[in-house]
């Protein structure tokens, strides 16, 4: 079976929504739809949320000056005004900094997008900003669901899981380095031939409106098979924490630029929540899922790399006529799945 059609057959969508992604014949990966910016934005693109790095510590240096450090760091010297206001406590005139005095910077970054209106949900207690023309589904292969995704024809799906803020969520990932660690740990131990390219992001984000919450993002490239090397998927993971949900989204694409797209929409998202209305709060009776959960040391978080194992496991065994081994009894070996949920 020639490579080109196994990656048709394995983009598929399979429930009441089939997706086929167009595979070019060679990889022309498509330029960011929501991306990055520093300082000003372009004529044209409106900012719909800010990211914002934890504080870091820059220590001046001789011939430094506001304006250039604002430069060196951001690429934008307009940025000193907001420098010298993060440092009021040391700076009282922006022009008088010395070389060794410790300056407290917070890199902001602005998603922005060209498209002349927004897409989003909204349901009940809070909305998030969807991909522009994307369409919502349900995916499974194997024993491998989402009862709620969106898809984008070529650009690839994103699958939802939002829920009530669980304790141990927010246990996990409050020391983000090691979290990073404990993941890239996990990822090496269990899949070691199929994850490549691991990489982390941390903000906190404030959109148009001043709401905030805490965005934790990974992504990695994931190798199907080492029978074809070149068939691999580029993943991205994006976890959202407000003040009582916490929203996931599980993002995966060939060529497309997936992770553009999960860090709009999980940095879009927003609660509505009111608690001055005195109703008792919950999302979970929405029923929104993803499956298999399969228990692992991030505990709050879904394991993706179980997923997308089982998911694209699946389709190959379904396309290439494989049979599968393992009992059922012994087809989670890299966790325990979770019933019930």
């Amino acid at each position: 079976m020639g490579i080109q059609l196994l990656k048709r057959l394995l983009c598929c969508v399979c429930a009441a929504m089939l997706l086929l992604l167009f595979i070019p014949a060679e990889p022309a990966f498509a330029e960011e739809k929501y991306p990055v910016v520093y300082g000003d934005v372009p004529d044209g693109e409106e900012i719909c949320v800010a990211l914002i790095t934890e504080e870091e510590d820059y220590t001046v240096e001789p011939g430094d000056s506001l304006w250039k450090i604002a430069e060196k760091l951001w690429g934008y010297g307009n940025g000193y005004v907001e420098l010298a206001a993060g440092n009021r406590d040391l700076i009282s005139d922006p022009d008088m900094i010395y070389p060794g005095m410790t300056l407290k910077v917070l890199r902001k970054e602005n998603i922005i997008t060209k498209e002349s209106r927004a897409a989003y949900m909204q349901a009940g207690e809070y909305q998030v900003n969807t991909p522009y023309g994307w369409t919502v589904g349900i995916s499974q292969s194997g024993d491998a669901w989402a009862n709620f995704t969106w898809s984008g024809d070529s650009d690839g799906v994103i699958a939802c899981l939002i829920r009530d803020k669980e304790k141990e969520t927010v246990k996990t990932v409050q020391n983000f380095e090691e979290c990073v660690r404990r993941i890239t740990e996990y990822a090496e131990k269990n899949y070691p031939k199929q994850v490549s390219e691991l990489e982390f992001e941390h903000y906190r984000t404030e959109n148009q409106d001043g709401a905030s919450g805490e965005m934790y993002l990974y992504s990695y490239d994931w190798q199907i098979s080492p029978e074809y090397p070149d068939l691999t998927c580029k993943v991205c993971v994006g976890l959202k924490l407000t003040d009582h949900i916490q929203a996931e989204f599980v993002g995966y694409a060939f060529y497309d630029d997936i992770h553009s797209s999960v860090r709009y929409v999980t940095a879009t998202f927003e609660e509505l929540y009111d608690p001055e209305k005195g109703e008792e709060f919950t999302v979970n009776n929405s029923n929104m899922d993803i499956q298999p959960q399969v228990e692992w040391e991030m505990s709050g978080m879904f394991n993706s790399f179980a997923y997308v194992d089982e998911f694209f496991g699946s389709l190959l065994e379904a396309v290439t006529g494989s049979a599968e081994d393992a009992s059922p009894a012994d087809k989670w070996t890299k966790g325990y799945r979770i019933e019930g949920r």
